[in-house]
């Protein structure tokens, strides 16, 4: 029997678009119909829209420094019990990890992400494996 990291997707979703702050919301919205569509349970598909909204203004934050016109990719792979979604950037690579995910207690309006990341996923890492660009693995179970 094979393993399930070793099965195909039963779907995969690809999307491309610029990396412009008003694409987040329909990109976010997206990942939520896509999720509620495959079996995931209204709390679960809503950690992947947050997380989403975070991979994607880290993405035009900090790898394309808020430039508009770059590319953002994202894969979403949903297998039979869980989804893998990859969110992919042509840009300027920047220190990642968990030592970067602060402390809730330092309060400060932004640099959240990493934290919520790692905490609604069930599992992440960053590759930077590639020539260019980061790409930010997250797995999630369906519920």
């Amino acid at each position: 029997m094979q393993s399930q990291e070793s099965q195909k997707p039963a779907e995969t979703l690809r999307l491309q678009f610029p990396s412009h702050p008003r694409f987040v919301a329909q990109i976010r919205q997206f990942v939520y119909d896509a999720c509620m569509n495959s079996g995931f349970t209204r709390p679960a598909a809503f950690d992947m829209k947050v997380l989403t909204g975070e991979a994607v203004a880290n993405i035009i934050r900090h790898a394309y420094e808020n430039r508009t016109d770059r590319p953002v990719f994202i894969e979403m792979l949903f297998y039979r019990t869980y989804l893998e979604m990859r969110f992919k950037d042509l840009g300027r690579r920047s220190p990642v990890g968990q030592d970067l995910a602060r402390d809730l207690s330092d309060y400060r309006e932004t640099g959240l992400g990493i934290y919520l990341i790692s905490h609604l996923s069930d599992y992440h890492y960053f590759d930077q494996s590639g020539e260019v660009g980061t790409t930010l693995v997250i797995k999630k179970r369906i519920r």
